[in-house]
């Protein structure tokens, strides 16, 4: 059955999509239209026209299958709810999603809040540093307090260990390149590397869950959450359930956040004014608030968004069909993989006139739907974590703005490059730190 065209040569689209895909989709939607075939990891039948988005993510349960593929099972486990599809996959996420939204959140604030305050305290007035080497160990910190439940230094310390060889095994390039071009087999040394990293991560979270099996006070984790929650037929997440989406939250929240965080800096510190108005509303909640009044902030909020809107973490949400489906016309067979682009829909001027510029006032005009903003995904497949990430932005650079001062210390706008399996400023984004508030 014939697919949408597309550009030729697929080893190029491949190499083309690794080094900056957001520039490749574009330029294949320009080229091709709504609907177009390009090979990414894999051959994909991609849009990023909103209607069409809304077809892709309000499509029903049974839709699309799950992944089964060796590259982002050894990466992302057999058992968690990346590898789920249909009902098995909505039974979990009626467990795992409600930890990570609405009331759920508050009593992490404190949390979140500490893990920044710790890393400003361990600033130098007139000291410099990139933001995204002091943002991964603020995120890497949140994750560590208010999901794995690492209440002391000791805990924290056996798992950044163990995060930091896992996560730099994730970018290591010839691993990236194996799994790009399907090259699976486990005894090659980058995958074999990766193997043994991941389990050492494994004995961590094994050790975390066993604890918190035990403990008799009431969780404050998300991990003990988890442990404690039941199915609807009474049934705990097995552990090895439990081991798989707990890595899945750490490689979603845990770089992304970072890079998010850099690109806030450098939106708000290229631009006095717009600095000048977060401030203002932080203001009368004082450097001693509630932190979770940050994360109610309008405009905080909007710089937020507006943040994702330009740089989401992932260029393009992809599903694999399990039965037939009409899309922009096209008849597409079951085991075609079918993608929503956010690099292309975010940019969509019908949706975001001059799409290139910041521009946070657009979300304070306006609500944008599901099928038109979506940095987090979307359908039964939306990050579990989608509010937890925005209210941990929030706060953090509450935390940060209403204790210190800083200096952008890049020229023009960033450089973008991979990092990893995402994309971010190649500066890092370099500041100085001038020191607390007065």
């Amino acid at each position: 059955m014939a697919l949408p065209a597309g550009p030729r040569l697929p080893l190029l689209q491949t190499l083309a999509y690794l080094r900056d895909p957001y520039t490749l989709l574009r330029r294949c939607a320009r080229r091709h239209g709504d609907v177009f075939t390009v090979r990414t990891a894999r051959l994909c039948v991609m849009t990023g026209q909103p209607e069409l988005v809304r077809e892709i993510l309000s499509a029903p349960v049974d839709q699309y299958g799950a992944v089964r593929e060796r590259g982002p099972e050894r990466v992302l486990g057999r058992n968690g709810m990346a590898q789920l599809a249909g009902r098995a996959l909505r039974r979990d996420r009626r467990l795992v999603v409600p930890q990570f939204q609405g009331e759920a959140l508050v009593p992490l604030a404190g949390m979140i809040r500490q893990a920044a305050l710790d890393a400003l305290n361990g600033w130098q007035p007139g000291a410099t540093f990139t933001m995204r080497e002091a943002a991964l160990e603020i995120a890497l910190d949140v994750i560590l307090r208010t999901v794995f439940g690492a209440d002391t230094a000791e805990r924290r310390a056996v798992f950044r260990s163990a995060i930091r060889d896992f996560t730099a095994g994730l970018g290591d390039k010839a691993f990236l390149v194996l799994a790009a071009l399907g090259i699976e087999a486990d005894w090659l040394p980058p995958n074999r590397r990766f193997r043994e990293r991941r389990e050492r991560l494994e004995a961590a979270l094994q050790d975390a869950i066993d604890r918190a099996r035990q403990s008799t006070a009431p969780p404050a984790d998300i991990l003990g959450r988890l442990v404690a929650a039941r199915r609807e037929d009474g049934s705990a997440m097995p552990d090895p359930a439990l081991r798989d989406n707990l890595i899945t939250v750490l490689i979603a929240g845990h770089e992304t956040s970072a890079l998010s965080l850099c690109w806030l800096f450098y939106w708000l510190h290229s631009d006095r004014n717009r600095l000048a108005r977060v401030l203002a509303e932080l203001e009368p909640l004082g450097p001693d608030a509630d932190p979770a009044g940050y994360a109610a902030l309008p405009y905080l909020d909007a710089v937020a968004k507006e943040t994702l809107r330009l740089w989401p973490a992932v260029s393009d949400i992809n599903r694999i069909l399990a039965q037939p489906m009409t899309l922009g016309g096209w008849e597409l067979p079951a085991g075609t993989t079918v993608a929503a682009a956010t690099a292309i829909l975010h940019y969509d001027e019908t949706l975001y006139p001059e799409p290139e510029t910041f521009r946070p006032e657009r979300f304070l005009e306006r609500r944008f739907a599901g099928h038109e903003y979506m940095p987090f995904g979307g359908g039964e497949r939306m990050c579990p974590g989608a509010q937890f990430s925005l209210f941990e932005m929030k706060i953090v650079l509450g935390t940060l703005l209403t204790h210190g001062r800083f200096t952008l210390l890049d020229r023009g706008e960033p450089v973008v490059k991979r990092i990893g399996f995402l994309m971010g400023p190649k500066s890092g984004v370099r500041l100085r730190y001038d020191g607390p508030l007065r």
